[in-house]
This record gives C-alpha cells, sequence and structure tokens, in this order.
C-alpha cells in the first residue's frame, strides 16, 4: 500500500459538522435581526460561517456601515442557542457516535479544529459524551489568523503529530474548506447549510452526505 495515500488522523470542524448548531445560530442572527431592526440574508450568514469574531465584525462594518451593533447582535444569537441547547442538550450531527466509535477502533486519532472558544466547545463535547474519543482539539482563540487560513489545521495536524497530508479535515462551509485546502490537507465537505455546489468543487477532495459515510470512505482511501 502506498503510504503517501493513507489517513492517518482526521479533523473535524464543530459548528454544523459534529454538531446541528449551525440551524441554531442562524435562528438567533435571525431572532437578533427582529429585535434590532436588521435584515441578514443567506449569503451574508454563509460567509461568517466558520469565521472568527473578528472577520464577522469586520463584515458587518461593510455591510451595515456601522449601523449595526455586532456586538449585541452576536449577544442575543448566543443567548438564543445557549437557551436552547440548557433545555434539549447540544444536537448531534447523524453519524457522529458510529464515527467517532470506528476511528477509535481503528486506532485513527481524531481532532477538532473550531472558530468557537475553548470553554464553549469543551461544554458541547462533555455535553455530548465525546471528549474521550478527542485527541486533540484547537480553539479559535488560540491561533492568529482565522479561517479560510490554514493555522488552526496546521496546528491541529502539529497537535497530533501527523503531517497535514494524512489528515482527513471534515468542514461544511467555505471558509473551513479553503482553510483545508491551503493546509494541505484531505478536504471532505458534509453539507450543512451551506449545500455543495460548482463553487466549492476546487476546495473539495471528497464530499459525503453524512458522518456515517466517512466510514466507508476512510476504508476505501486506505484499502481496508
Amino acid at each position: 500500500m502506498e503510504d503517501f495515500f493513507m489517513i492517518k488522523a482526521v479533523i473535524f470542524d464543530m459548528v454544523g459538522v459534529l454538531f446541528d448548531t449551525e440551524r441554531l445560530m442562524k435562528e438567533g442572527w435571525m431572532k437578533a435581526g427582529r429585535e434590532m431592526g436588521f435584515t441578514i440574508t443567506e449569503e451574508q450568514l454563509r460567509q461568517m460561517r466558520g469565521s472568527s469574531r473578528d472577520r464577522s465584525a469586520a463584515l458587518f462594518q461593510k455591510w451595515y456601515n456601522g449601523t449595526v451593533d455586532y456586538d449585541k447582535g452576536r449577544q442575543i444569537r448566543s443567548q438564543y442557542t445557549q437557551e436552547y441547547i440548557l433545555k434539549y442538550s447540544v444536537p448531534e450531527k447523524k453519524g457522529l457516535k458510529e464515527l467517532l466509535a470506528f476511528l477509535k477502533e481503528e486506532g485513527l486519532p481524531a481532532a477538532v479544529a473550531t472558530s468557537t472558544d475553548r470553554r464553549t466547545a469543551s461544554r458541547y463535547w462533555d455535553l455530548a459524551e465525546i471528549t474521550s474519543f478527542i485527541t486533540a482539539s484547537v480553539c479559535g482563540n488560540e491561533v492568529t489568523s482565522c479561517k479560510p487560513e490554514p493555522d488552526i489545521f496546521l496546528k491541529a495536524a502539529h497537535a497530533l503529530q501527523i503531517a497535514p497530508e494524512h489528515c482527513l479535515i471534515v468542514e461544511d462551509s467555505i471558509n473551513g474548506l479553503k482553510a483545508a485546502r491551503a493546509a494541505g490537507g484531505i478536504s471532505c465537505m458534509v453539507p450543512d447549510l451551506t449545500p455543495y455546489t460548482e463553487e466549492l468543487r476546487p476546495f473539495c477532495d471528497y464530499v459525503c452526505g453524512d458522518l456515517s459515510q466517512i466510514i466507508s470512505l476512510i476504508k476505501k482511501i486506505n484499502h481496508k
């Protein structure tokens, strides 16, 4: 078997990949818009997905010319999301536990590289009872440059002590996929609110319908 083509680890984005929280964030932004009197489009939400607070704030400045308080809107969005999770727990994406169990059985380490802050991310992992499956993690407040820059994935690969070209990077956003490509990883899109389109083809090595399909993908690539 050609070692070069093997997947030796998997690096996951979190929001919209491990958990169905992208939908909650969208609903939270819509609520903020209603309460604050601004309109936010699906295209604007798409541009923010996977990005940092600072980059999203800059986008708000560009879109609304300083007439909308980004931090106030973000607070409303966050409160909406947290109230939902407090009531119902964190919603898992289809195939999450199945895939993580497979990786553990195969001895393939899993990392999380998320723009979410560590305190929130760790709480989600604990609620979903997946902390023990995570070998390494890098959060948004731990890198200088956010997605679409590759820093967060490069740092995750370094923490795993595995070269990026042997890491399958699972993403759902255009910013994340661009970062995965720039990092030199094997990019796999699992579409969430952002559908797969021709625009994304240059940044996607593979596309899977849900997390469970990644099991057969890894078996195929690793010839198992």
